[in-house]
């Protein structure tokens, strides 16, 4: 058995090849660059070179793979559809797959169809329909926290039921340990409480001793904030959208999948925020 991890230099297929690591258990790491990636991280991960947009990488990246952990990258003229293709041509006995929570109510997303896609195939799957990642806060989030010590984005006064990246991949590990038991099951992974960036706020200047405030801005005035920063306006919009959400009272829904497989409480954001606090201060 070897597992294929997608997404490793991202926020979860790193926190996955983590776990699989952890748990001894044999497994490759795509990457576009193969060159880069061994100069960043040396011989502590095996790496095979896949393009999701280059299908001539395809079969090399799959060859001896029974797995994939599978993620859905950024990028253009993505062939994904050919991708499961060549997985069911190579003998690809399961998928976990990342998608996103309610992501059966948005058609309009590429993991509903991606979803669509991989059910079709008739290879055997696990969907982790995730959640808001706490990892955001050192993502789009943190140069503001760490320089203008606010947090700064259009959600409203809504709350979200945060979710550790390390914590999806605690999940991806065992549904790819255990396939069997795991197969064609769809988990919503949240954390177990639904907090406000009021609340985040808080929590963060508690933990870092000094203090953070959510600024809640309208959209006008974080998009033209952020393009003044030089954003790029796509990565905004993007910023925005994964926001809107909150901003209607529609992502503080909270499940216990991640209790249920885990056998153990989610993680907390307070937990989080002290584990990586360094990198705010």
């Amino acid at each position: 058995m070897t597992i294929l991890v997608t997404g490793f230099t991202g926020k979860v297929g790193y926190e996955v090849a983590e776990k699989l690591k952890e748990e001894d258990l044999p497994f490759k790491c795509a990457v576009r660059n193969v060159e880069k990636a061994k100069e960043k991280y040396g011989e502590s991960y095996e790496f095979v070179s896949l393009d999701f947009s280059k299908p001539v990488t395809f079969g090399a990246a799959l060859n001896g793979i029974d797995k994939i952990f599978l993620m859905y990258p950024p990028g253009d003229h993505l062939q994904f559809e050919r991708f499961i293709e060549k997985a069911k041509e190579e003998g690809v006995k399961h998928i976990v797959y990342l998608s996103l929570k309610d992501v059966q109510f948005m058609p309009f997303v590429h993991h509903y169809k991606n979803e669509k896609l991989i059910r079709n195939s008739l290879i055997p799957y696990t969907f982790l329909r995730a959640g808001y990642f706490m990892q955001n806060l050192n993502d789009f989030l943190h140069r503001e926290i760490k320089e203008r010590k606010r947090i700064f984005v259009p959600a409203g006064k809504g709350k979200t039921s945060f979710v550790d990246a390390r914590d999806i991949a605690e999940l991806a590990m065992i549904a790819l340990k255990d396939t069997a038991t795991h197969t064609n099951k769809k988990y919503i992974v949240t954390g177990d409480e639904a907090l406000d960036f009021y609340e985040v706020s808080q929590i963060l200047s508690d933990v870092l001793q000094v203090k953070v405030e959510y600024t809640n801005p309208s959209v006008k005035d974080f998009k033209e904030y952020m393009v003044s920063r030089g954003e790029q306006k796509e990565f905004v919009n993007v910023v925005v959208g994964i926001h809107f959400p909150t901003k209607l009272g529609l992502a503080k829904g909270i499940r216990s999948d991640f209790e249920q497989v885990a056998k153990r409480k989610p993680t907390k954001i307070r937990k989080y925020i002290e584990d990586y606090k360094e990198s705010w201060i």
